[in-house]
């Protein structure tokens, strides 16, 4: 028998404790950032709820599932596109079509928000080294999936390439579309200063 732990709720009654005595000690200073910040840890934890589903404790081994972890590896660029036609040509627009391309979605937009927070929190100027973060963030959250999997602290998790795609690319969405926010916004309300 085991139980799944939710992160999130977990962390966010810890966060939610720090963000206290941290306003109590430093009060107004520097409010804006520090708001950012926690919004920004928050965010994490629910990426790693996302990605994970939860941590098994104790760790959950499936009947053989270590022998055959291996398949849980899907290499081939842009296989989604591939699944949405195999989808379409053997049941149409049915529910299989729209869940995958609500998947690939979801990859897309998992990391817009840590492009945004590049660029507001860390102040990445650089797209290429914010596509460095990016794919890297990516990367970790493949590799963290397979090794959690094996080790039985999540179900059943693959590594795949169009993931590390889609991530990626939806966080140089988000970094490029904060950049251009900001300088419409600084044009815009620039004789207010």
């Amino acid at each position: 028998m085991y139980f799944n732990l939710d992160i999130p709720v977990l962390f966010t009654i810890i966060l939610l404790i720090y963000i206290i005595v941290d306003f109590i000690r430093k009060g107004k200073k520097n409010i804006v950032k520090r708001l950012v910040f926690y919004s920004f840890i928050f965010y994490m934890l629910n990426v790693f709820q996302v990605t994970t589903g939860g941590l098994n404790i104790p760790p959950y081994i499936e009947n053989g599932y270590r022998e055959y972890w291996k398949s849980f590896f899907q290499l081939v660029p842009f296989r989604f596109v591939i699944e949405w036609i195999e989808h379409y040509h053997i049941r149409g627009l049915d529910w299989f079509f729209w869940n995958s391309v609500k998947l690939s979605f979801y990859n897309f937009i998992m990391l817009f928000p840590l492009g945004v927070y590049l660029h507001l929190l860390f102040e990445v100027k650089s797209w290429k080294r914010a596509l460095k973060h990016l794919f890297f963030t990516s990367l970790t959250i493949e590799v963290y999936q397979i090794i959690f999997s094996y080790t039985g602290l999540i179900m059943s998790r693959s590594f795949n390439v169009d993931d590390l795609i889609l991530n990626t690319l939806g966080g140089m969405m988000g970094y490029f579309m904060y950049a251009i926010v900001k300088e419409k916004f600084l044009k815009r309300y620039a004789h207010f200063k």
